[in-house]
């Protein structure tokens, strides 16, 4: 069940391991690998180098991790070791906190320098290798060659893609005014967004999820006036903590026994959840949400809601989120497409729920007339000395436009020839197949490659994947198979059991 294709590497002489991407899920893999003992080299390649991007790089203190202190240590076997790493540096916070994301980055380089340094001491040779890389081809005696962008090769035995997304979405809306004044395809890195405005401006957000959030507390805490616009108007809900434990037993039997392929599948899942947030304290799931169509008022119920603690679905969504992961893995592809589909109006808007800090911030600016809401798109977007924007029945003005719209997917193309990590967003490809485990597998070939996607990058075969421990978890795994323990199920399926307490 748990095959790599050993006889693929086994020509090699060394076991090689490359980690393509350096951001959270890549450092969680080094970790891994230097902590097994088993690997003679392991090397990182990310143009950016390690612990630099784009989440987590974020410099002002308004922007938090959109879940809590519990999930975002990158040892999968002690959930505690992020929180550890604040107290040391004097800052105490309980293990339920949404932290700045600037903390997070600090952790990441620490744990990255200490793991650097215990390889170097064990004899496991490493490097960061600031290049992209483009094409994996198969060797026909074992291991692969990696074609990076600066026209260099690299050798290994076994490739770990731990790239995350792609570049910014772009809105049909925007793309012919690229280039033009006041454009910004993102929001990112904050600095040069703020450093573009020299006086008190007014910005249209495109968007309303978490990009576009940050959007907002940028722009409106530095005192510009925004208007954020998307086709639903539709913020993400209010949490206080997303807790990997939860003090209720779920209904994992109901839950399993979800047919993926129901048309109904929305209102049974809505149902499983409801008995199980009804369990925790008695109050029925209707008294824990808000159900205004307005969208400030949505929020403003919302923020009442968690700030007298009546939100126990949050308590919910960690487990379930780990049930749902291991069921949309078992699932054929366009199955797995369809059940998102069908439920994301269920359970999307709360699985990428904010902090009750930043919505309480945001009400501010709504309430100040710094921040407006709009349910729909602009029609137009015309340039007369500032931006026009073109409604349904009226016309406004605005001196610059934030694109907050999400990252493409990482793309890939697969042919019996190898796999191509693809940078256009336009440009058809197959996407390969990636089994339940992660792996990879190529057009005609008989056997899986020793390939692996983790992370944000194993969308392919897990598409409920939104946060660092679960990133950190399947490098954990992925590290126990590449370290000979695939063939033993039970002991795969005993450290997986473990780690989801």
């Amino acid at each position: 069940m748990f095959s790599v294709g050993k006889d693929r590497g086994a020509a090699l002489n060394r076991t090689r391991v490359v980690i393509i991407g350096g951001a959270v899920t890549g450092i969680a893999a080094f970790i891994s690998l230097v902590r097994s003992g088993t690997f003679d080299s392991v090397d990182i390649i990310d143009p950016n180098g390690v612990a630099n991007s784009t989440a987590f790089n974020a410099t002002h203190e308004s922007l938090l991790c959109n879940t809590s202190v519990q999930t975002m240590s990158v040892l999968d076997d002690d959930m505690d070791d992020f929180r550890n790493y604040l107290q040391e540096q004097g800052l105490p916070v309980g293990e339920e906190a949404f932290v700045p994301r600037s903390w997070v980055s600090g952790y990441l380089k620490v744990r990255y320098a200490r793991y650097r340094d215990l390889a170097q001491a064990t004899g496991i040779e490493h490097r960061v290798i600031r290049s992209s890389a483009r094409h994996i081809k198969p060797l026909a005696l074992g291991g692969y060659w990696l074609q990076l962008d600066d026209g260099s090769t690299l050798e290994a035995s076994d490739v770990l893609i731990c790239t995350g997304n792609g570049g910014a979405f772009v809105p049909p809306l925007v793309g012919a005014h690229l280039g033009s004044p006041g454009i910004f395809t993102t929001p990112y890195p904050e600095r040069r967004l703020l450093e573009s405005f020299q006086r008190p401006s007014r910005v249209l957000v495109l968007g309303s999820r978490l990009s576009a959030i940050d959007s907002a507390l940028l722009l409106c805490g530095a005192g510009h006036k925004v208007l954020m616009a998307s086709p639903s108007g539709r913020l993400p809900g209010v949490r206080t903590g997303t807790p990997r434990r939860c003090a209720v037993g779920l209904d994992e039997l109901r839950f399993s026994q979800l047919d993926l392929e129901n048309p109904r599948l929305y209102w049974r899942l809505l149902r499983i959840l409801a008995r199980s947030a009804k369990a925790i304290s008695g109050k029925p799931l209707r008294d824990q949400v808000d159900r205004a169509t307005d969208p400030a008022h949505r929020l403003r119920g919302e923020v009442a809601l968690a700030s007298r603690g009546a939100t126990d679905w949050q308590n919910l969504l960690v487990q379930y989120m780990d049930l749902a992961d291991i069921k949309l893995r078992k699932a054929p592809p366009e199955v797995r497409v369809a059940a998102m589909q069908n439920c994301w109006e269920a359970v999307g808007r709360y699985l990428f729920a904010i902090p009750l800090q930043t919505a309480t911030t945001l009400l501010g600016f709504i309430d100040s007339g710094l921040l407006q809401l709009a349910s729909h798109l602009p029609m137009k977007l015309e340039w007369q000395g500032n931006w026009q924007v073109h409604g349904q029945n009226c016309v406004e003005e605005v001196d610059a436009v934030v694109c907050a719209t999400g990252f493409h997917k990482q793309r890939f193309h697969a042919t019996s020839d190898g796999l191509e990590l693809l940078m256009d967003p336009q440009t058809p490809c197959t996407a390969p197949h990636v089994s339940a485990q992660l792996q990879v597998s190529l057009p005609g070939s008989s056997r899986p490659e020793r390939i692996w996607m983790l992370g944000v990058a194993s969308y392919l075969a897990a598409p409920m994947v939104n946060s660092v421990y679960q990133s950190v978890r399947q490098a954990s795994e992925t590290v126990l198979m590449l370290g000979g323990l695939q063939g033993d199920a039970s002991l795969l399926a005993e450290h997986v059991a473990g780690a989801a307490v």
